[in-house]
């Protein structure tokens, strides 16, 4: 009897590990850069789109684009140039030329995260957690710094150059 009831634990243990193995979700496509990032915040914002660089003042951060509807239509902005100000000492923002591509909107954002707000065509870069939630339709989120977040705040220019890196 103990050899029986063991067969059948050991059993059990195998089509457990079995199953889990086979659900497990695939690899990303080799064609994907990894890259140390932040904590993505949906699953379909894993995937880089592109890389560019922001300058500000004398300053320049690095950032991926979300590989989204609405991050893939603002890089064909680029190169862009914004008039960008200071809102609510958690972002910079300014206004883009044009309306993006809708996405789904969300209240939440991290620091070094680039945002769409659909209302009046703003881009934002958030530098500070502070708690703030983002009105209804939300913020569409496009994409993160990777490097050079305090080259955003480090100077008081009114000027964002961005391009593709």
């Amino acid at each position: 009897m103990r050899v029986l009831t063991t067969l059948i634990a050991l059993t059990t243990i195998a089509a457990v590990a079995t199953v889990t193995a086979c659900t497990t979700d695939p690899p990303a496509p080799a064609s994907i850069t990894s890259t140390t990032e932040l904590t993505p915040t949906s699953p379909a914002q894993e995937a880089t789109f592109m890389q560019i660089r922001l300058t500000v003042g004398g300053g320049e951060a690095t950032a991926r684009l979300y590989n989204n509807p609405t991050a893939r239509d603002f890089a064909t902005l680029l190169p862009l140039t914004l008039d960008v100000h200071d809102l609510g000492g958690r972002e910079k923002a300014g206004t883009l030329p044009r309306a993006l591509a809708e996405g789904q909107g969300r209240a939440e954002y991290r620091a070094g995260q680039l945002g769409y707000w659909a209302p009046s065509h703003d881009l934002a870069v958030y530098y500070l957690e502070d708690g703030f939630r983002v009105p209804s339709p939300g913020i569409v989120m496009i994409g993160e710094i990777e490097t050079g977040l305090d080259a955003i705040t480090a100077d008081n220019a009114t000027t964002l150059t961005i391009t593709a890196a």
